[in-house]
């Protein structure tokens, strides 16, 4: 296994790692959220946000190891009845359009927060959370994304299909 392939297997383990907390934590928070609110009448503050960031976190971090791993939803009506050189090219465009696609997600992501940074925004809620960390997740998952589909374009042994 190569540098490149023994580190993205390894922030992938991190990215699975943080999305199994995030998806522990999130319905929590909302449970305890809806208790609070329904039951002794005290609304949080802090739940419907950091619900929305984790949320966040569950969309973003996982797109490249999804990739990697070929476990995005996709329909294969069509190409399943295409000869196997057909389909490989068209698994190959694929590869480069996603590329291009987490590339623009990469760069817009980082223009949101770096402007985020610069002008030291935080969330209109009490919590002030500062905006660059959430939006944050945008430009780390367009590039996590972006390494996955070059991988599957340079790596023929990889698991892309």
């Amino acid at each position: 296994m190569g540098k490149i392939a023994k580190t993205t297997a390894c922030i992938n383990k991190a990215v699975t790692g943080l999305g199994i907390v995030a998806l522990a934590l999130l319905p929590l928070i909302v449970f305890y959220d809806v208790t609070a609110r329904y039951l002794f009448n005290a609304p949080t503050i802090w739940a419907t946000e950091i619900s929305i960031y984790l949320l966040q976190l569950l969309v973003f971090l996982p797109m490249g190891l999804l990739l990697s791993e070929n476990a995005h939803i996709r329909s294969t009506l069509l190409t399943d009845k295409l000869p196997p050189g057909i389909r490989h090219i068209l698994h190959l465009l694929s590869l480069v359009l996603v590329a291009l696609l987490a590339g623009c997600i990469t760069w817009l992501g980082w223009k949101l927060t770096a402007h985020s940074w610069n002008y030291s925004q935080v969330s209109a809620t009490l919590l002030a959370i500062p905006l660059w960390i959430p939006n944050a997740l945008i430009p780390l998952g367009g590039l996590l994304l972006l390494v996955s589909a070059l991988g599957g374009l340079i790596d023929p042994n990889s698991k892309h299909q």
